[in-house]
């Protein structure tokens, strides 16, 4: 969840540390601190809040090495004593960790029984601690603690002794480096690298590098020196910035219909989807979809089209749920991982469960250097390009056009059919047109000021609902809800007051009536009606609706791929009208890389 960065070289320090820092916000904005070497030994400054707000209390440094840390707390509240770099007592370390230390209660406690003292409430200081209590050194002393730690953890040091050098570790959260031009960079993303390298390292789980500018020098958990190969930064890794937009959000928003035609082609280019014949399929018995957030939710729409059209069983599960559900798999058992980052902790201990009892694994990722990629048997390449407003929105749009495909694809194999999804898919990357803002601005202007709204739909609109909902809540903090149309009178309508939003979103012609009468429901009891629709809907059906989002008419199947992108921009406009920041809702944080 947290971002760490480092940097040696001889550019300015601070200013180095700190654009980097930004470009990893999106991690977690709870508190900022840098920490470079100094000539008197290592100098720390910190404090709670958001990175501009470390900015203007920065002194100017002079030093060539430091590190540097956004955080998200887990361990301890956001202030700034909590606050990363923390040192060792001694003041001979220093550290920035991105992750959970599980059994931090217990090391706490051998410490203390040596006299150490503990400024904050964190878990990370436990790790600075040991590290000056160990009888080993360096790189020595961080594989020596590593060892005692039982977690996840992305680790980069500084040792007074070794003004010079950073000493990293990875287990379970990601770290890159890069080495060249008598420069380091360290990172939790290779964003951070785009337009400074070509090239960079990946830690995997278990490795350790000491590095300075004359190189890097890898280990395993053994402390046995290893080779690693650098991988090429690539042109998807460096399109970070928000052109003229007023927010990454926005702009990601409005990209979806050029992430839509990267699908197409890449699909149609690659042949992604021909592994999935008739052969492959005869291997299995059911499929489980899995994910966390807007990612399950992508999920649940994946796993209802796959029953829809290829007949198969398949199930959505939350994460974090599953792998505690003791769940029936086995080496019959396609399991689909969903996970926009690929480094979400939840779905990563999902995976390796489900490959521990012999199941075949399938990640749909959009960072294809990530965790979860490297983990699965097949990986499909999501294409939305980089994601860094926390609430996701192309990136969902795009896991839901490819799961359709793949439902498709399935069906064609599993019912000996010809249906061309590619051409319907390209036929929606061309005609889609994401929703005018001054058609949405008055309804804006009404919601901005309600504590509560609410969602209706049925079948894959009711998934539609939830989705909508989880966006609102996200990044206008509005309390709201999804329920499906038929289920209002089995407790819902005990919500409803006068005046409250209710929309109903009906994209589906042989449900519209059904799903009507429980707006009507809603309706009589004082809840102003949104309908959400492509449909032609004759104007008697349409008495005492508030008002009606028209949307662009497409095949009904893959209305869900249309509906989403208009309540994405509602949620969008409110946060801005609530003067909020959309990009960075209180709270949360981009990729969830703790369980």
């Amino acid at each position: 969840m947290c971002g760490i960065v480092g940097y040696i070289g001889n550019k300015e320090i601070d200013t180095t540390l700190v654009e980097s820092l930004k470009l990893l916000e999106y991690r977690g904005y709870d508190s900022a601190g840098v920490a470079v070497m100094g000539e008197n030994g290592i100098m720390v400054t910190k404090t709670a809040g958001k990175i501009d707000q470390l900015k203007e209390i920065l002194p100017h440094h002079k030093a060539s090495c430091g590190i540097a840390h956004t955080r998200w707390a887990t361990h301890g509240a956001p202030n700034t004593i909590n606050a990363h770099p923390h040192t060792s007592q001694d003041k001979s370390w220093a550290i920035v960790h991105n992750g959970i230390i599980e059994n931090f209660g217990e090391l706490k406690s051998q410490i203390q029984s040596q006299g150490v003292q503990l400024a904050s409430e964190t878990d990370t200081e436990v790790i600075v601690q040991m590290l000056s209590l160990s009888k080993y050194k360096n790189i020595e002393a961080l594989i020596d603690v590593c060892r005692q730690l039982k977690g996840s953890f992305a680790l980069a040091c500084m040792h007074q002794d070794s003004p010079d050098t950073l000493y990293l570790a990875k287990q379970k959260s990601p770290l890159y480096l890069s080495v060249g031009n008598g420069e380091v960079y360290v990172a939790s993303d290779t964003i951070c690298f785009a337009g400074r390298t070509t090239s960079y390292y990946a830690l995997a789980d278990g490795e350790f590098c000491a590095v300075s500018a004359n190189g890097a020098i890898f280990y395993n958990q053994d402390g046995v020196e290893i080779v690693k190969e650098p991988i090429a930064l690539t042109q998807f890794d460096q399109d970070v910035g928000k052109k003229d937009y007023p927010h990454f959000m926005l702009k990601e928003i409005m990209e979806t219909p050029k992430v839509l035609q990267d699908i197409h082609k890449v699909y149609t280019e690659r042949g992604v989807l021909e592994l999935f014949d008739a052969e492959f399929m005869s291997r299995f018995d059911k499929i489980y979809l899995i994910g966390c957030g807007t990612a399950y939710n992508a999920s649940c729409l994946g796993a209802k089209w796959i029953e829809k059209y290829a007949r198969i069983p398949a199930r959505s599960m939350i994460a974090s749920e599953f792998r505690y559900a003791n769940p029936l798999v086995d080496n019959r058992t396609l399991c689909i991982f969903v996970s926009q980052s690929g480094e979400t902790a939840d779905t990563l201990g999902a995976c390796e469960l489900c490959k521990m009892n012999g199941a075949y694994t399938l990640a749909l990722t959009n960072v294809l250097y990530s965790a979860l990629a490297k983990m699965v048997d097949i990986v499909l390449p999501v294409c939305a390009g980089r994601e860094i407003a926390v609430a996701s929105t192309k990136a969902y749009t795009a896991q839901i056009a490819i799961l359709y495909m793949l439902a498709r694809q399935l069906g064609n194999v599993v019912q000996n059919g010809d249906f061309n999804y590619l051409a319907q898919l390209k036929d929606l990357s061309t005609r889609l047109i994401m929703p005018d803002q001054a058609k949405l601005l008055s309804l804006v202007q009404g919601l901005k000021g309600e504590d509560k709204v609410f969602f209706i739909g049925r079948d894959v609109d009711y998934l539609t609902c939830e989705e909508a909902s989880l966006k609102l809540k996200e990044i206008t903090y509005i309390n709201s809800s999804a329920y499906p149309a038929g289920e209002l009178k089995h407790g819902f309508l005990a919500l409803i007051e006068s005046g409250k939003y209710v929309f109903v979103i009906a994209t589906q012609n042989a449900l519209l009536d059904k799903t009507l009468n429980g707006a009507h429901e809603a309706q009589a009891r004082g809840a102003k009606l949104v309908l959400v629709t492509q449909l032609d809907v004759p104007q008697e059906k349409l008495a005492n609706v508030h008002s009606v989002i028209q949307l662009p008419k497409f095949d009904q199947e893959i209305m869900p791929i249309v509906s989403i992108g208009v309540f994405q921009l509602i949620s969008y406009m409110t946060s801005v009208e609530r003067e909020l920041n959309p990009d960075q809702p209180r709270n949360l944080a981009k990729s969830v890389t703790v369980e």
